[in-house]
């Protein structure tokens, strides 16, 4: 289950009503006290129930605060159970574009503030059958002629029921309804149920220290422990003998109770277990005795831990654990300055593997590696909270947070006397070898380095960063070519990198190319990943995601996943880059360096 959209109201910073939609990863920007940490907050006291105060209100707001949450659901069909007689399907409380809406409400007008949830559903003028018990829906199938056998799930007798109402044209309209939130009914119940059906939501405010890792691996172990007690244990088993040996104590106590208090303040046992208690892991050094919990070590080590688990979330095969949405405010305030590229990668690499993930931040470090299709602008104009999401135009990102080029590039600039820009080191690391060998064996008299033809990373099409550094192109009297990833899944494919140079005013052959396959790590003959690497026995076309496969492998330790290319490009021979440059007629390779070394005031 992923968010799609939060409408909110009254919330914070935001009075009128703003509606924002997210992508599986998000970057929030903005200047400071723009607003940015308002869409984190509203989630947290959504997700989490956490208590809300005076300060959430909007400060010129006349009505209640309304949070709407919009969800996209992997299974329609999927059960929501409360018990054995007591069950939804999914589908059920779905509105019409088939999401999962849920909205709350707080009283602004009441002493202690508290919400009301609603569901936004679909519902039958007649025979409304959604808070129904069991025994009644089994009437009303019998009613409606549909045929109750045995053998058929409780499940499929409610899809059954739903398909039926369909076909008879049951008049219906959508509606929120309000869920309960005390009592016994079906309406409490369901309400109960979806606490566990929404995504959890991790939250790591501006002000976290880094000692709360230390609960958020916590609760990581501890949802896994659940998982498998649930899953290896007959808890029942364990729990009857023990909850029959309290209960013939208790009971005697109980009795003792009653004897002497008032018939409105008697009392019976309960007995209750608590498994998620069950298990606390933490790391022992393996210098002294005993534990050390986290919070009780120094913030390297901390920070390093932080680390490595958000690597491993990155690196594990999906599962349901992936039902999580992780909030991080402005994640440079706990993170050394060195470090912020590296957390976005990780953060990134999470997002490919199924969790969800918003940012927000003022930092041109995380921002410049930022997608543009990922951005939201927040802004704050005459007082009013302005959401901007379908940025066009990303230079006032950059002017308003400060990106400028790299100096990197401006170092560089002088002395270059041509400018190749590419995506990534690896880009450059692999066409300095690339160079090196095709030079070593007679097809070229200069390496690139030698003809003065700098190689500079820019990042992808969709990074301000690579839109900083295109923009200065067209201003500056400097001899230039670009070479990206094609990003194409299929030979007949559009190439999005394509497209987009040439909205930048780019000319294909002239000043651009993109690959001729998927990307750079295409270009890594599979053979030679298997010399490389023994047994681990991969094969992939030009249109495979090679990252993901290496990544899923398992020899992944080994290719290096995602970074296969920093791994292993610059280990290649000269007749394995030649295997996949050279197509029988033309050499990639030659073609780039052939435009090139016309650009060079020098012909050579």
């Amino acid at each position: 289950m992923r968010l799609v959209k939060a409408v909110i109201s009254n919330f914070r910073g935001i009075q009128g009503l703003t509606e924002i939609t997210f992508n599986n990863f998000n970057t929030i920007v903005g200047k400071n006290d723009a607003g940015k940490s308002t869409i984190l907050k509203a989630l947290n006291v959504f997700l989490n129930e956490v208590p809300f105060n005076k300060d959430d209100i909007n400060v010129f707001a006349d009505t209640n605060v309304t949070i709407e949450l919009y969800f996209k659901v992997d299974d329609e069909n999927q059960i929501i159970r409360y018990d054995d007689e007591t069950i939804f399907v999914l589908k059920e409380i779905l509105s019409e574009d088939g999401l999962l809406r849920i909205k709350k409400v707080w009283d602004i007008t009441r002493a202690r503030i508290t919400s009301e949830t609603y569901i936004y559903r679909k519902k039958y003028e007649t025979n409304d059958y959604l808070f129904l018990n069991k025994e009644d829906i089994l009437e009303l199938c019998n009613q409606l002629g549909i045929i109750n056998e045995e053998e058929i799930e409780y499940k499929k007798i409610r899809i059954r029921l739903a398909h039926k109402l369909e076909t008879m044209a049951t008049p219906f309209y959508y509606d929120y309804e309000k869920l309960l939130t005390s009592g016994k009914s079906k309406s409490k119940m369901l309400n109960d149920c979806l606490k566990n059906v929404l995504p959890k939501f991790e939250y790591f405010p501006a002000d976290t220290s880094l000692s709360d890792s230390d609960t958020a691996i916590q609760n990581f172990f501890k949802k896994l422990a659940q998982s498998t007690i649930d899953q290896e244990l007959n808890k029942t088993e364990i729990e009857d003998p023990i909850r029959n040996k309290l209960q013939s104590v208790f009971s005697k106590i109980t009795d003792k109770i009653n004897g002497i208090v008032p018939e409105e303040e008697k009392v019976e046992p309960e007995i209750k277990f608590d498994w998620t208690k069950l298990v606390q892991a933490t790391f022992k050094s393996t210098n002294e005795e005993g534990s050390i919990p986290l919070s009780s070590r120094g913030d390297g080590f901390r920070r390093i831990t932080m680390m490595s688990y958000f690597e491993y979330l990155a690196e594990q095969d999906a599962s349901e654990q992936q039902n999580i949405i992780f909030g991080f405010e402005e994640p440079e305030t706990f993170l050394h300055p060195s470090a912020q590229e590296n957390l976005f990668d990780k953060l990134v690499g999470m997002s490919d593997n199924g969790y969800q993930i918003i940012i927000t931040t003022h930092s041109p470090i995380i921002v410049a590696n930022s997608k543009q299709s990922d951005l939201i602008h927040i802004l704050k104009a005459d007082k009013e909270y302005k959401v901007n999401l379908n940025i066009e135009d990303i230079k006032d990102i950059a002017l308003d947070l400060g990106i400028t080029i790299d100096n990197q590039f401006i170092t560089l600039f002088d002395r270059a006397k041509v400018l190749f820009l590419v995506e990534g080191i690896d880009d450059v690391h692999a066409f300095i070898h690339i160079s090196n060998l095709y030079k070593e064996n007679g097809l070229i008299d200069y390496t690139l380095e030698e003809l003065g033809i700098t190689l500079i990373p820019v990042g992808g099409c969709d990074s301000i960063k690579h839109w900083v550094t295109l923009d200065l192109l067209k201003t500056l009297d400097k001899p230039f070519f670009i070479y990206l990833d094609s990003d194409k899944e299929s030979e007949d494919g559009n190439s999005p990198n394509k497209e987009k140079l040439i909205d930048f005013g780019f000319i294909e052959n002239e000043d651009f190319l993109v690959t001729a396959k998927r990307e750079l790590e295409n270009y890594i003959p599979y053979s030679a990943l298997n010399r490389l690497v023994p047994g681990c026995d991969i094969e992939y076309g030009d249109w495979d995601d090679v990252k993901k496969i290496c990544k899923t492998n398992s020899f992944a330790g080994q290719l290096g996943g995602k970074n296969v290319s920093s791994r292993h490009f610059t280990s290649l021979t000269f007749d394995e880059i030649r295997s996949t440059f050279f197509n029988g007629n033309e050499d990639e390779f030659l073609n780039i360096y052939k435009i090139l070394t016309s650009k060079l005031a020098v012909k050579v």
